[in-house]
């Protein structure tokens, strides 16, 4: 069912109000330290944001994925650091779909690359072992969700982070991203994997998820970029008044203007069942396009000042360069939608456009 567009207004008004009192700049940098910031986390599961787009039979807070794409791109554009996308939107996904309790607490969801995780059943129990590399919060996940072979099939496994071992690892943006080791790990829950479960389905999440908080912090560094452009002032005029300075921002609001459209359209195949790959490899490519430029662009704006711990533009331009990378980069997505449009044939590739 669809979220009336009031309410998703009301969601969106809560979250950014929720963000915007409780993320500063003293908790980024402390969450540098520290790898997130647990006191935001028990505040997001006291608003029931971590659950959006999970049933409510499993767990969840109900609505559409459309209402968690609204809060990712809230909580990128205010550079959270928590694992709100992975708790929700992959493994509350992949608990939910295969008939699993989604537990409270921070989650995780993996394989997030091309590592292979093994099930084998011990009576009633699964042992799980493998190896992932860099797999996102798993340190300071209370379970980690993994989709596992198990004798040629695939199955959903809970996994209790404290039977593994870990070697923790970080991105540019000093996020975790974790290598774990399996040995024969037992699992706390276990399950086929449900309808539409797959690696290419979790992939597709990850880098609609990926795209969602990209456009969030694209839209924090042009805001960012602007406020700046106003208040510097070089050879006795505002910076914001040099018709140089005045263009590349424009081109940089392009930019964000084409990342949200394309993040949020994906978004909406996904609820809706559509060409789900052509929306999401698009959304994936432009928002990492956009990354790329309008980073350079916000900190070209900026000089130096961009760069220092003290000042908040850095928080998002290294997730920005981060976040391009993780669920497949532009370039690894361009070759996949190119691929597809080939196989397709000349004939549906209008279609194919113009279907959403």
């Amino acid at each position: 069912m669809n979220t009336p567009k009031d309410v998703r207004s009301m969601l969106i008004e809560s979250a950014t109000r929720l963000f915007s009192d409780n993320v500063d700049q003293k908790m980024l940098e402390a969450a540098k330290r520290d790898g997130w910031s647990e006191r935001l986390w028990q505040t997001l599961e006291q608003a029931e944001l971590p659950r959006v787009s999970v049933p409510e039979e499993a767990g969840g807070a109900g609505g559409t994925l459309s209402d968690l794409a609204a809060v990712l791109r809230v909580a990128g554009r205010f550079t959270a650091p928590a694992p709100l996308a992975e708790t929700s939107m992959l493994a509350g996904w992949m608990l939910a779909a295969s008939g699993l309790p989604v537990p409270r607490g921070a989650l995780t969801a993996g394989p997030a690359g091309d590592d292979v995780v093994s099930a084998r059943r011990n009576g009633s129990r699964w042992n799980v072992s493998g190896t992932l590399a860099r797999l996102p919060w798993a340190r300071i996940a209370k379970r980690l969700v993994l989709l596992a072979q198990a004798d040629g099939d695939a199955a959903v496994v809970s996994i209790d982070p404290a039977r593994c071992e870990i070697r923790p690892g970080r991105n540019l943006a000093h996020e975790p991203r974790d290598e774990v080791i399996l040995d024969n790990v037992p699992a706390e829950e276990a399950a086929p994997a449900g309808t539409g479960v797959t690696r290419s389905a979790l992939k597709l999440r990850g880098a609609l998820a990926r795209s969602l908080m990209m456009a969030g912090a694209l839209e924090r560094a042009l805001e960012l970029s602007v406020g700046y452009a106003q208040q510097r002032v070089q050879f006795g005029r505002k910076i914001g008044q040099f018709q140089a300075i005045q263009q590349e921002l424009a081109r940089f609001g392009g930019e964000v203007a084409a990342a949200v459209a394309a993040a949020l359209s994906a978004a909406g195949a996904v609820e809706r069942g559509g060409d789900v790959i052509l929306a999401v490899a698009s959304a994936k490519i432009r928002t990492a396009e956009a990354a790329r430029e309008g980073a350079l662009i916000a900190h070209q704006v900026h000089g130096a000042i961009g760069v220092t711990d003290e000042y908040a533009l850095h928080h998002s331009t290294l997730r920005l360069w981060a976040w391009r990378d993780e669920y497949g980069n532009e370039a690894e997505w361009a070759r996949a939608l190119g691929g597809i449009t080939q196989k397709r044939g000349a004939d549906q590739f209008w279609p194919a456009l113009t279907a959403n």
